[in-house]
């Protein structure tokens, strides 16, 4: 009897792999645990300490309160956490030392400017948790402010004395120099990150510091570089270098 031949079979498509269990595509133990701080630190950033939950974290995050658990005690062991990885950043002063040993004004404030503009811009979460911790009133940031914030001031106060002393800086009060130079770059911030008028201050961070830079070192410059600089009667009372109107 004649064989009928076999009908033609497609070649069969290759299995679609096995889908992987949840257990492989959850983030490790590391990796949760660094996400639970970025999205704590937003939400902390728009509600304040008070204004979150525990809750509040959990959901950004994806997980259950439960879960969230696992990883913290609480919210303050969470905020804890937030302070501690930005205390044991990079310090930025440490890139700018070269610079400041050799008087390299323009670097040593442009260099400073810019990376605190940088940073901000690229996480604004942490400026606003540091300013709902001001309006709050609790002390769970005044670690990062007596480490991070005062060597910072301490650090350029200490350089615009010493430029002083040398006599390209005018005779200033160097404290209130350097808080006027980190008050404007911390202005543009706020307004931007803050306030949101992104759109009205359009300009790149390089450009934002080069234009603060120029403006402050115009201002306490000497006018014939070199000289030293002679502190004026009243320059630490009142206004200086004005005399008192006497009475009559």
């Amino acid at each position: 009897m004649r064989s009928l031949p076999l009908p033609e079979v497609a070649a069969a498509e290759p299995a679609e792999p096995a889908p992987v269990a949840d257990a492989r595509r959850r983030p490790g133990a590391k990796q949760r645990r660094a996400q639970i701080v970025r999205e704590a630190a937003r939400c902390f950033g728009t509600r304040g300490f008070h204004g979150t939950t525990t809750r509040d974290v959990a959901r950004a995050v994806g997980i259950t309160e439960a879960a969230l658990y696992r990883y913290f005690s609480g919210k303050e062991a969470i905020y804890a956490a937030i302070l501690d990885e930005r205390i044991a950043a990079p310090d930025p002063i440490a890139e700018l030392e070269a610079a400041a040993r050799v008087g390299d004004d323009r670097a040593v404030f442009e260099g400073l400017a810019t990376t605190l503009l940088h940073s901000v811009e690229a996480d604004p979460s942490f400026l606003r948790l540091l300013l709902y911790s001001a309006l709050e009133g609790h002390e769970m940031a005044r670690p990062f402010q007596e480490t991070r914030i005062r060597r910072l001031r301490e650090f350029l106060s200490g350089y615009i004395a010493g430029r002083a002393r040398a006599g390209t800086f005018r005779a200033v009060d160097p404290a209130l120099a350097a808080r006027a130079f980190i008050g404007m770059v911390v202005d543009h911030l706020i307004v931007r990150q803050v306030f949101g008028q992104r759109d009205a201050y359009p300009q790149p961070p390089e450009e934002v510091a080069r234009t603060f830079v120029s403006i402050f070192l115009e201002g306490v410059r000497t006018r014939t570089p070199g000289r030293r600089a002679v502190a004026r009667p009243g320059a630490h009372r009142g206004e200086p270098g004005r005399k008192r109107l006497g009475r009559g």
